[in-house]
């Protein structure tokens, strides 16, 4: 099965070119808390309004840094 992630990368890269320093920083700047960049950037699916709002304070359009990913494959028990 396959979920959408955020591109962390580019979201650091966009950081770099508006010289936000911190994830404190863009969070403050963007109106998004610190803890949800961080859960984006660690691999939660960003489908929510935060999303957007961080996507709209980077200049970026949510489809260039939404990529699609395979999920862990399952454990089975044997």
């Amino acid at each position: 099965m396959k979920h959408l992630v955020a591109d962390e990368k580019a979201i650091r890269r966009r950081m770099v070119d508006l010289n936000v320093k911190t994830i404190g920083d863009l969070a403050a700047k963007s109106g998004v808390s610190k803890p949800t960049i961080y859960d984006y950037l660690n691999g939660k699916t960003p489908l929510s309004l935060a999303f957007v709002r961080l996507c709209e304070y980077l200049e970026l359009n949510p489809s260039q840094v939404l990529m699609e990913v395979d999920d862990a494959p399952e454990e089975k028990d044997v």
